[in-house]
C-alpha cells in the first residue's frame, strides 16, 4: 500500500484505513519535513454527527470515503493528506509546501465546491447538499503553531454560519505587526540619520545683521480685587432677670386661753386648776438650711442696712 500523496509506501500503523489517507501520527512524522513556505487547511466536516444519527454509520462511513477522494482530486499529488483526530474523526488535514495564504484560500474553496457537489450513495439513499467548513493557515514555521492557527481559522468559519473558508484573525494580527514594526524601523532609520540639527552660514550671516530681537514678555496677570458683600448675622439676646430668693418660713407662737368652770364650791386658792394656763408653744420644725438661700438672705441684709431710708 502507497501513499496518494507522495507515492511511498506507508506503514501499516500510519494509514486509515477507511479513507486510505495518513492517520495522525503518520501525518504528523512527514509534515514537519515540509513547513517550510507551506500552509496548512483543516477541513471539517459540517454537521456530520446528524449523517450517523439519521441514516447510521455506514452511510457516515460512505460521506467520510467521498470526502476524500475529493481532496485526492482537488490538491496536487505532493500534497500531504491526512485524516485528523485518529480513527473516527470527521476532520482532515491538507499541508500545501510553498503556497502562500492566498494560494491556499483558492485550494480551500475548491475543497468547499467539490464537497458540495457531492452525491454520496449509501444502500438505496443518495445523500447530497453536504457541506464543510475550512481554515486556512500560512507562514509558520512551528508544527503546532501552525496547527492552532489553522484551528482558530476554521472556528472562526465554523462562528460565521459554516460552509465557508476562514482565516481567522491571526493572519489580520500579522499584518498589523507587519506594519507597525515596518513603521518603528523606519521611525529609527529617519532618527539614526538625522541626527541635531545644523545652522548654516547664510542662516548666521542673516542673524547677526538683523541684530538681536527684541524679547516678548508675557503679559501680566490680571489680578481682579474681590468685590466686598454684605453679610447679615442675627444674633438673639436673652436677658437674665434676677429671681427673688424664697421667703423664709416664720413661726408664729399662738397663746390659748381656757376659761375656768363655775366653782360649785370654793377651791382653795393655792390650787392650780383655778389659775388659767399657758399652753406649751409647738415646737417648730428643723429644715435643712439651703446654703444659697442663706447667702441670698445674707446679702440681702447687707443691702437692706447700707441702703439710705
Amino acid at each position: 500500500m502507497s501513499c496518494a500523496s507522495c507515492g511511498g509506501p506507508h506503514s501499516p500503523w500510519a494509514t486509515d484505513r477507511l479513507t486510505l489517507l495518513l492517520d495522525r501520527w503518520g501525518w504528523d512524522e512527514q509534515a514537519a519535513e515540509l513547513l517550510d513556505g507551506a500552509a496548512l487547511l483543516v477541513v471539517d466536516l459540517d454537521n456530520f454527527k446528524r449523517v450517523n444519527d439519521r441514516y447510521g454509520h455506514p452511510a457516515g462511513d460512505a460521506v467520510l470515503k467521498a470526502v476524500a477522494d475529493t481532496l485526492r482530486a482537488t490538491t496536487r499529488k505532493g500534497d500531504l493528506l491526512g485524516r485528523y483526530g485518529g480513527h473516527g474523526g470527521d476532520e482532515f488535514l491538507v499541508l500545501l509546501p510553498g503556497t502562500s495564504l492566498s494560494e491556499a484560500m483558492g485550494v480551500a474553496e475548491r475543497i468547499r465546491v467539490g464537497v458540495r457537489g457531492m452525491r454520496v450513495f449509501a444502500g438505496e439513499r443518495t445523500l447530497s447538499g453536504i457541506s464543510v467548513s475550512i481554515g486556512v493557515a500560512a507562514g509558520l514555521l512551528d508544527l503546532a503553531a501552525l496547527i492552532a492557527a489553522a484551528d482558530e481559522s476554521l472556528r472562526s468559519a465554523k462562528r460565521s454560519g459554516r460552509d465557508r473558508v476562514g482565516s481567522g484573525s491571526w493572519s489580520r494580527r500579522r499584518g498589523v505587526l507587519a506594519v507597525v514594526g515596518a513603521a518603528a524601523a523606519a521611525g529609527l532609520a529617519i532618527v539614526a540619520f538625522t541626527g541635531e540639527p545644523r545652522v548654516t552660514q547664510e542662516a548666521a550671516q542673516a542673524a547677526a545683521v538683523a541684530g538681536p530681537q527684541p524679547v516678548l514678555q508675557p503679559p501680566a496677570p490680571s489680578v481682579q480685587a474681590p468685590v466686598a458683600s454684605t453679610v447679615t448675622v442675627s444674633r438673639t439676646v436673652t436677658a437674665l432677670v434676677p429671681v427673688p430668693p424664697p421667703a423664709r418660713p416664720r413661726t408664729v407662737q399662738r397663746t390659748r386661753t381656757v376659761p375656768a368652770s363655775p366653782p360649785a364650791s370654793s377651791p382653795p386658792a393655792s390650787s392650780p386648776s383655778a389659775q388659767p394656763r399657758e399652753l406649751d408653744a409647738p415646737q417648730a420644725t428643723r429644715r435643712r438650711a439651703c446654703v444659697a438661700c442663706e447667702m441670698l438672705t445674707t446679702l440681702m441684709r447687707n443691702l437692706e442696712g447700707r441702703w439710705p431710708r
